[in-house]
């Protein structure tokens, strides 16, 4: 089973982020439960209504990873917008993780990805609820 969380304890986060300064940053992991092998991570940021991500590691490659990919940035975009976050930017996306924000609608401003309404994007009815509601 996959767990996706916050986690408390930098210290298995180290071998990923070894720098000293980004033992006091923000974090969201993906770890499966039955090996504890940490999936993946993603070290953000947020003040008043914007989330800055800055770095996301994907430990494996491939559509079944892409899942739990996705399944970090929305459990942190859903926190966030607890939070009242409206505002995202996507720092250092490359390759497969770029194509992931550029398919939700983001836009390139620089070289940040941002969206100004990503609870809009990420957080909207499935096709077939809107369909019921009509």
């Amino acid at each position: 089973m996959i767990k996706i969380g916050f986690p408390r304890d930098f210290s298995q986060l180290k071998v990923l982020f070894p720098e000293k300064e980004k033992e006091r940053d923000l974090y969201i992991v993906a770890e499966n439960t039955e090996t504890s092998e940490m999936l993946g991570a993603i070290r953000f940021f947020y003040k008043k209504n914007r989330v800055d991500i800055y770095e996301a590691i994907r430990l494996y490659q491939g559509a079944q990873y892409m899942v739990i990919f996705d399944g970090m940035v929305r459990t942190l975009l859903y926190k966030m917008a607890e939070e009242e976050c409206t505002t995202v930017a996507v720092h250092q996306a490359k390759e497969e993780v770029e194509k992931y924000f550029m398919d939700h609608e983001f836009t390139k401003e620089a070289e940040v990805l941002m969206h100004k309404d990503f609870p809009g994007e990420f957080f909207k009815p499935c096709p077939g609820c809107s369909e019921k509601e009509k």
